[in-house]
């Protein structure tokens, strides 16, 4: 796995240096919708769906499965550090561009379990330094 560290770190770092942050987001975005590590393959996250009968009762069900947070009538996606294997192991020098790629795949599940786009903000990132990674879901 270190050489695909080392290369994903490289890949980052040549977007960083070749594109702008909309561009960066926009393709890193794009990936993590079809990322192959995520912790919620796209059937469970279906079938919580389907248990479900409302926006809030599908909210409950995946909270049980993420750390998925209600404050002041607001949701927050938040995780404890970066659990991308990707970078995981020696997160060290990684881009906080990957960070996106989480953004995209958060996107694609909500769009999958609430049946619309849904806004979600990265808020904070461990790769950007912060002491965890999160994410305001604007429904």
């Amino acid at each position: 796995m270190k050489m695909v560290e080392i290369w994903i770190k490289t890949l980052l770092t040549t977007l960083d240096e070749e594109l702008d942050e909309e561009k960066k987001q926009a393709i890193i975005e794009t990936c993590g919708a079809n990322c192959p590590f995520t912790h919620l393959p796209d059937e469970k996250l279906l079938a919580l769906k389907e248990q479900a009968d409302s926006e809030e009762a599908f909210l409950e069900l995946l909270a049980r499965h993420w750390r998925l947070e209600k404050r002041a009538g607001n949701y927050y996606l938040v995780f404890d550090r970066c659990y991308c294997p990707l970078v995981e192991n020696n997160p060290t020098g990684a881009s906080q561009t990957l960070c996106y790629c989480t953004l995209g795949n958060i996107k694609h599940k909500l769009m999958l379990g609430l049946g619309k786009e849904v806004e979600v903000v990265m808020e904070k990132t461990v790769l950007g330094g912060d002491h965890e990674c999160r994410f305001l879901l604007k429904l």
